[in-house]
């Protein structure tokens, strides 16, 4: 360890520790543009100036380590000094954009002007005009006038995605960001540098004039559902009259997961949440056609249909197929009612390819992964498959052509969409006297099926999921349930009560406790301790191939 004097006060941090590093670890603040942790140091920027004990000029602490004995002045008038003028010459061909930018109400450079800057500006002369909002890639705008040259994204795009679409072109005040020729912002990852971006040159086309900051009064820490790994995030909320209404989604900063970033699809691809296409109450099969019906005679017609079934041709002919886009504690549930109450011996949440071992790799060298289901290992540790003798999703589906299954359960998965190009699934489905589908949107599975419960989108989810590391994290509803959907684990326990079985009654957390409790993989894990960013599972772990 180092031991310096900053402003008076002893810090101790690592050797090799940057000063801004250094400073910034005990919770106060060196203004900086361009120095981001997750990129190689550049100190273009000039902005974190500090001041050294026996040095006679001002240092750039971003690229300055500390030294033991090492005194640090970060607030002296020489630095003072120092930044207002480097706020000045940024200042000086920037536009007065703050009312219309993007970027007003959490700009790093509106605040550094505001606690550090000049406070009117002594130019007179015509400023350089360049070119405004450009398109520069499927998701990104580019406003030349408002970048200050702090190449935090090309920076990201050299070293962290290695796409280098982004270079700086020209000299002295006419240099500028843009795109190599040919080229076109549209790596997997490009909407990280919105975040990046410490000014409004660079926003996003889906929520450009969208919001203000302080519109979005709620900001949600969630875990994204599109894939294997688990990316934490942040959904923005704006509470509207007619209820909330997510406008943008930002990483979380979680260095076990996705560190600082995550991928397009995950922070672009949420509109699907408010479609209007989504189902929005129970329907029921009469005539051909699916109608309208409450919850309760939709739970009840499962529940008769299902207990004549089980009464006149037993276990064997019912089947369950519970997508891994379920929280754990719902496939709990569907476990204990459907596996331990009912007997059940065919239960599978294996859809795709990728779901089995090893099918699950990396798309990148980053984050995106072949497995589309968030919670593939948490079936897999909770049991989700077929017992001795018991028919995987497959062999349910030939069972089923036979007229060996006489009732199929279908849990938040499309399986004409997902398998028709390997088996005649709508014909075996269209062969059984009862189709359960819960789903969100009337997909080829749920037009065939008897009854059709609507379901939740993971943004309107309480739970957890288990990522491809076996790592646990918690989901938090960022969205009121869409129309008149209610919770799976509600759904469950209501059919549960209409069958006359016992079953585990309460909230999320509740199922989770009795869950930790039953299950070896998850022992010793409370609600609390999955916390904000995680934790990894105890016991017997299981393992992602990769």
């Amino acid at each position: 360890m180092v031991e310096l004097i900053v402003d008076g006060r002893p810090v101790q941090v690592s050797a090799g520790t940057s000063i801004l590093e250094a400073v910034l670890q005990t919770g106060r603040e060196i203004p900086h543009f361009c120095y981001h942790p997750k990129l190689r140091v550049v100190g273009s920027c000039r902005m974190c100036q500090v001041e050294v004990q026996g040095i006679p000029k001002l240092v750039i602490s971003c690229a300055t380590p500390v030294a033991d004995g090492m005194e640090v002045f970060t607030a002296s008038e020489r630095v003072k000094k120092a930044r207002n003028a480097v706020l000045e010459f940024l200042l000086l061909n920037h536009p007065l954009d703050c009312p219309v930018c993007d970027k007003g109400g959490e700009c790093p450079l509106q605040n550094y002007t505001l606690r550090y800057g000049p406070g009117e500006s002594r130019f007179i002369e015509q400023k350089i005009h360049r070119i405004k909002h450009q398109p520069i890639g499927p998701f990104i705008i580019f406003d030349a006038e408002r970048c200050i040259l702090c190449t935090r994204c090309v920076r990201f795009c050299q070293n962290v995605t290695g796409t280098s679409e982004l270079g700086v072109f020209g000299r002295g005040d006419r240099s500028e960001i843009g795109l190599f020729p040919g080229q076109s912002l549209d790596n997997s990852y490009s909407g990280n540098v919105i975040d990046l971006c410490p000014v409004g040159a660079l926003t996003s086309r889906d929520y450009r004039f969208a919001a203000r900051p302080w519109d979005l009064v709620t900001q949600v820490p969630s875990i994204c559902g599109l894939c294997s790994a688990g990316c934490n995030i942040t959904v923005d909320v704006r509470h509207k009259e007619r209820g909330r209404q997510m406008l943008r989604i930002r990483p979380r900063v979680n260095n076990e997961v996705n560190g600082h970033w995550i991928c397009d699809e995950g922070r672009f691809e949420f509109h699907f949440a408010g479609d209007p296409g989504r189902i929005e109450r129970p329907l029921v099969q009469r005539d051909g056609a699916l109608l309208p019906v409450n919850w309760n005679e939709a739970i009840g017609r499962i529940a008769d249909d299902l207990a004549r079934i089980l009464r006149e041709k037993g276990a064997e002919a019912v089947g369950v197929i519970a997508s891994a886009r379920l929280t754990n504690e719902e496939a709990f549930l569907i476990r204990q009612l459907f596996g331990g109450r009912l007997g059940i011996p065919h239960i599978d949440y294996r859809v795709r390819r990728s779901q089995e071992p090893g099918g699950d790799v990396s798309e990148d060298h980053l984050l995106r992964r072949t497995d589309k289901y968030p919670n593939s290992v948490g079936m897999r540790a909770l049991g989700l498959l077929p017992k001795t003798q018991g028919m995987g999703t497959r062999e349910m589906l030939h069972a089923a052509t036979e007229g060996r299954l006489a009732a199929l359960l279908v849990f938040e998965e499309d399986l004409v969409t997902a398998l028709s190009g390997e088996l005649a699934v709508a014909e075996s489905l269209k062969k059984l006297e009862l189709l359960v589908a819960h789903d969100l949107f009337l997909t080829a599975t749920v037009k065939l099926a008897h009854v059709v419960l609507p379901g939740l989108s993971f943004y309107e989810k309480e739970g957890t999921f288990t990522n491809v590391a076996g790592r646990v994290q918690r989901l938090q509803p960022a969205l009121e349930p869409f129309g008149h959907a209610i919770p799976l684990v509600e759904i469950l326990q209501r059919l549960a009560c209409q069958l006359e079985l016992p079953l585990m009654e309460g909230n999320t957390e509740a199922v989770w406790n009795e869950l930790a409790r039953s299950v070896s993989a998850y022992a010793g894990i409370t609600y609390e301790s999955v916390g904000e960013f995680g934790t990894p599972l105890y016991g017997d772990r299981p393992k992602a191939e990769d």
